[in-house]
């Protein structure tokens, strides 16, 4: 059996930090500039990212940082799963869509992407050129504007390289007020429940093809819960033999966090040959972000 070198990334760029003081304040234009840095600092073959935007305008232009991403990563090949949208989830309460509205967007949409500089293959079929899928993990009744009703999504893709490895990237519920040191206890238990269901379909969906088949897994993204929460502790690590890639410099990837809680996991154990593991912290990360990349280095056999 083959075995693959792969360097993996994921990162929540829904927002960055406004002060940069690492290079002259001219030097950047935007935190967009920050971002693209950032991820040629980080040179993963697959990049996981999360909460990734775009638009089409009044002239049916699409505006995607898909594209952007793509150019600077040098990424040939790329699939985006929306999570929320104007089309579909209008709701005067969130800001961005009142103005998409008044930009005269057609639509605007975000969620999860997955970039990769390898072809991605069909899921059931290695051999053959394919597409990711995008799988819903938490679909609300009705969306009302804030991250309470957040639909949460995962995309799952497969490497046209043997060992033909799963990569899946997600990014899990976390509700207002929850992070919150006055937050009453229900809330909290209400959020960690979310997470630990959304696991479980996520599960429920790559066990008998995946899991059980001992097929190469790598998990990627903002989990929203430190390494201790059930969801991973339990439901990953103890009863189904995730790996987790623990980094060598273990921190908070949150400003509102005391521990990691964007996190890259590996199954099975026994065909994770070696891995190497790092937050990518320091000013460069959170001028881009206000989530620090998790990147590692794995050896697949």
């Amino acid at each position: 059996m083959s075995g693959l070198d792969l360097r993996v990334a994921t990162l929540n760029i829904s927002g960055g930090e406004k002060t940069f003081e690492e290079f002259p304040h001219d030097t950047w234009q935007s935190r967009q500039d920050a971002l693209g840095i950032l991820i040629k600092r980080l040179d993963a073959d697959v990049l996981c990212l999360q909460e990734t935007s775009q638009y089409i305008d009044a002239d049916g232009v699409t505006h995607s940082l898909m594209d952007y991403v793509n150019h600077t990563g040098n990424y040939d090949f790329a699939f985006f799963g929306q999570t929320l949208s104007m089309e579909t989830h209008m709701q005067v309460k969130k800001d961005v869509m009142v103005t998409g509205v008044f930009s005269d967007w057609w639509n605007w949409a975000k969620g999860n992407s997955i970039h990769a500089r390898i072809p991605f293959a069909r899921l059931g079929d290695p051999a053959r050129p394919g597409s990711p899928r995008n799988i819903p993990l938490f679909r609300p009744q009705s969306y009302q504007g804030t991250r309470d009703t957040d639909p949460r999504y995962a995309v799952i893709a497969r490497l046209k390289e043997s060992p033909f490895p799963f990569v899946a990237t997600l990014h899990l519920s976390t509700l207002v007020g929850e992070r919150d040191p006055l937050s009453l206890p229900n809330k909290i238990e209400q959020s960690k429940a979310m997470r630990y269901q959304q696991v479980e379909r996520l599960l429920d969906l790559v066990r008998e093809h995946i899991l059980l088949q001992d097929k190469p897994l790598i998990l990627a993204g903002d989990f929203n819960a430190p390494a201790g929460e059930l969801c991973i502790s339990h439901l990953l690590e103890s009863q189904n033999d995730f790996v987790r890639l623990v980094p060598e410099n273990e921190e908070p990837t949150h400003p509102m966090s005391d521990k990691p809680i964007d996190h890259i996991f590996f199954h099975p154990r026994a065909r994770l040959v070696d891995y190497s593991c790092r937050i990518e912290a320091g000013d460069l990360s959170r001028r881009a972000s206000d989530h620090l990349p998790v990147v590692a280095n794995l050896q697949i056999k």
